[in-house]
């Protein structure tokens, strides 16, 4: 019985893990995407809100371009080196910035049946301010621009919030976030 529950709970957090953002996408009408063949890989951007180590802003990037690269590619577009042959430009940007996010606070006295308890823990003073927790909110854009134009025919952005343990793993979201954002793309027609 147990082992069943904690599967299924198992699978619940992991589901809960993958929960998918909401993205906001922008096409121009006249940009005919489906059409093209190539793009083009214009590097990106990420700006962070403290200093992080360069490798580290470094394997985001390399990171977030391979899933944005092989989204495309599953969408039948081939990448090229060449940025004057593209039929397509693709860029991305990241800011990330921590803000400290109050907890709800504490008003008054607690009750005495809180404070005069044999086993539980004791319960902090009324004057002592409850401790500040850090989130990172940050919006990531996938960028697809026309090389003929100049302009931006597609844009694609999420915006979140959350706490992450480390940076492997708020890289790890990143990648899986611009990968998300990549899927709205339209596929690359085959037929004539």
């Amino acid at each position: 019985m147990f082992q069943r529950w904690f599967a299924a709970a198992s699978l619940a957090v992991l589901g809960a893990c993958a929960v998918q953002q909401a993205v906001d996408t922008f096409a121009a009408p006249e940009a005919d995407f489906p059409g093209k063949k190539s793009f083009a890989w214009q590097g990106g951007d990420i700006v962070l809100s403290r200093q992080t180590p360069p490798d580290v802003v470094a394997s985001a990037l390399a990171r977030i371009r391979e899933a944005v690269v092989e989204e495309l590619e599953l969408k039948g577009f081939v990448e090229t080196a060449d940025a004057a042959t593209a039929d397509m430009l693709v860029s991305v940007q990241v800011n990330v910035l921590r803000r400290a996010v109050e907890p709800e606070g504490r008003v008054g006295a607690p009750l005495p049946s809180q404070v005069l308890t044999a086993s539980g823990p004791p319960t902090p003073a009324a004057s002592e301010l409850p401790r500040e927790r850090t989130v990172r909110e940050g919006t990531i854009v996938v960028f697809v621009e026309d090389p003929a134009s100049g302009r931006v025919g597609w844009r694609g952005l999420v915006n979140v919030e959350g706490r992450v343990s480390s940076n492997e793993a708020a890289i790890r979201q990143a990648a899986q976030i611009a990968r998300q954002i990549t899927t709205q793309f339209p596929a690359r027609r085959t037929g004539p």
